[in-house]
This record gives structure tokens, C-alpha cells and sequence, in this order.
């Protein structure tokens, strides 16, 4: 329905209500009232559907539930079985905390006196904490996560600067305000902490509440693991294999050589027990030939060389580069090598 008048017309829309007439208006608009107002005292809102009644808690005795993304102060977390912290000390929370409230320094190796993956001292100054969570956000190992208790009013402003001590929790605390966020950062910072434990000695990195737990749990551990492992009896040992198994024939005349000479005795008297000993490996199936030593290349000269006389298989030019006379080398190449390594020993005169 349009109705015109001199400087326009307005638009009159119908709301399927009777006019309302002498003070029918007012009496409509108490009644809204009343009802609001007697529901305000016994009825409670539920769900977002509902329009009036009780919005508020009674608080403390009754708390919402926090979402998981709330944010108020930062800790550190540490592990629950080892008591390792998961902080570093890479020092990417220092840097990006915009009022620089956060302080560390890195712990170094006693021995040594390198820098290890652990945090030394880590103060925050709550009081001066903005609550943006960039500490949280920015960490490579998911050490640093944002608290939900906000109840830390006090008198005493000294007690608003944290350390180390205050400021670790365990991570299934964590686990239980935000297990979303630790469900998808858990595979990653527990790789990592695993990582850096390794490089860890003694109670380095482990968090200060945890560390007299570890020493009077770690002698119970031991006696546990002890009795519940049963006694193994001790094995022989494995005697070594004899001379001469797997071995070929030219391979082992030359070992039973060397031997002799470095013993100072006949080649033969030792070839035999040798022999003896392959034929027993071999379970008697085949009789092992008598193994004698390899037979020398005479010197150019005539002579015997000293290594001869004691059955090494070299022949009297062996300072020149000499060669088994068993080898596979044709003649013209072993020749190439002598007068090569000869020429060796001439520029070293």
C-alpha cells in the first residue's frame, strides 16, 4: 500500500495486526517486558536460539569452557616419561617477542664447552606480556605454546617474572586444553626432541622438577630391567677356521711360505699339518695334496737370494719390482714393470 502526499509518499507496510487503538500500543510493548523479566530469573539460555533468560555464570563456582585457541600467557613444555624440554634455545621467540619480555641463554656442554640444544635460563615478564602468541607461532620444535589461566592477579609484581622452573608444564597438560593443536604438532616436536636428546649428556635439558625424580627412578629402573631379564648362559667360542679352507692351491703354498719364513723353518714342515687340516674340513671326501712352496724366479745373476733360502716366493730381484713365478703376468709386461720400478729406485739415488 502507497500513500502520496505533497513531497513524496511512503510506503506502509502490513504487519497482519489489527490498528491498535487508546494505549493498546503500551499495553503490548509491557507485556514484552514482563515476560523478559520473570524469565530472566528461572530460565536459562542453552542455545543461541534462545532469546531471553539467564546469559550469565556464576562464577567461580561455574566456568565456561575455553576454546582451545584461547590464548593468555606463554609456557614451556617438556616430556612427560624423560622430562626433557623441548626448547633449544634458537632463540626465534626472543627475537620476534615485539615488547621483549623473553629472555634465554643456551646451555653448553661441560666437557667440551660447546653449545648444546638446550635451554639454560628462559624468563618471560609476564607483566609486560601482550598475549599476541608470535613466540608460539614462530617456534620450529612447538616448545613454546600460550596458556589458558588468566586467574594471576597479585600484589607482588616481582612474582610476574617467570623462569624456567615456573614456566614448565608437562606436555600432556597441553594435551588436555588444546588436544587439536597438539594432535598436529605432536609427530613433529617429539621427532625433533628426539633428535636433540641425543646430543644431551646428563641432566642437561631436563626440566628442574624432574630432575630428582629421574636419579631415584633410574636404580628402581635398573633392578627391574635385571630381574625380569633371565640368565644367559655364556657360548663357547667359535674356534677359527684352519689355515687353508676356501683357499686355492697357489694361494695357500704362498701363505704356508711366508710363514716359514717368518718362523725360520723349512717350508714343508708346515705345509703338512696344513694340509691335514684342509682334508678334515672337507669331512675326509678328498685327500688334500702334499703343499710344498711355490717355486722362485732365479736372480739375473746366478745367485740365490736370502729370501730364496727361506722359502719366500720371490725371486732375488725383488727390490726391482719382482714378481711370483706363479703369476698370470706375461713376460714382456712383467719386464715393462721392473725396468719402470727400477727407474723408481734410480731417481730416489
Amino acid at each position: 500500500m502507497t500513500v502520496e502526499f505533497a513531497r513524496g509518499k511512503s510506503y506502509v507496510v502490513d504487519r497482519g495486526k489489527p490498528k491498535t487503538r487508546a494505549g493498546q500500543g503500551m499495553l503490548a510493548g509491557l507485556d514484552v517486558v514482563i515476560r523478559h523479566f520473570f524469565s530472566a530469573f528461572g530460565k536459562k539460555v542453552e542455545t543461541q536460539a534462545d532469546t531471553s533468560g539467564v546469559f550469565t555464570v556464576q562464577y567461580p563456582e561455574e566456568r565456561l569452557e575455553l576454546p582451545q585457541a584461547f590464548r593468555n600467557f606463554p609456557i614451556l613444555l617438556f616430556d612427560d616419561a624423560t622430562g626433557h624440554e623441548l626448547c633449544t634455545s634458537c632463540f626465534q621467540c626472543e627475537r620476534i617477542c615485539p615488547p621483549q619480555v623473553i629472555h634465554m641463554s643456551q646451555a653448553t656442554d661441560p666437557v667440551t664447552g660447546k653449545a648444546i640444544p638446550a635451554v639454560k635460563e628462559f624468563v618471560i615478564e609476564y607483566d609486560a606480556c601482550m598475549s599476541c602468541g608470535l613466540c608460539a607461532e614462530v617456534c620450529p620444535f612447538d616448545a613454546i605454546k600460550m596458556d589458558h589461566e588468566f586467574e594471576l592477579a597479585t600484589s607482588d609484581h616481582l612474582s610476574m617474572t617467570v623462569d624456567k622452573a615456573g614456566l614448565d608444564r608437562p606436555i600432556s597438560y597441553y594435551q588436555a586444553i588444546a588436544p587439536r593443536f597438539w594432535e598436529e604438532a605432536k609427530d613433529s616436536a617429539l621427532k625433533k626432541l628426539a633428535g636433540n636428546m641425543k646430543r644431551r649428556s646428563g641432566n642437561i635439558g631436563i626440566t628442574p622438577s624432574f630432575i630428582g625424580k629421574a636419579q631415584k627412578a633410574a636404580p628402581a629402573a635398573a633392578k627391574a630391567v635385571s630381574a625380569a631379564t633371565p640368565a644367559v648362559a655364556a657360548k663357547p667360542a667359535t674356534p677359527p677356521a684352519p689355515i687353508g679352507k676356501n683357499m686355492s692351491e697357489d694361494k695357500l703354498a704362498r701363505l704356508v711360505a711366508i710363514r716359514a719364513a717368518n718362523a725360520g723353518g723349512a717350508p714343508a714342515a708346515v705345509a703338512a699339518p696344513v694340509a691335514a687340516a684342509a682334508d678334515v674340513d672337507h669331512g675326509g671326501a678328498e685327500v688334500a695334496a702334499p703343499v710344498a712352496a711355490a717355486p722362485v724366479r732365479t736372480a739375473p745373476s746366478g745367485g740365490t737370494s736370502a729370501a730364496l733360502s727361506t722359502g719366500v716366493p720371490f725371486n732375488a730381484d725383488n727390490i726391482l719390482g719382482g714378481v711370483p713365478e706363479n703369476t698370470a703376468m706375461v713376460e714382456d709386461k712383467i719386464e715393462r714393470l721392473k725396468s719402470i720400478r727400477s727407474g723408481n729406485i734410480g731417481k730416489g739415488e
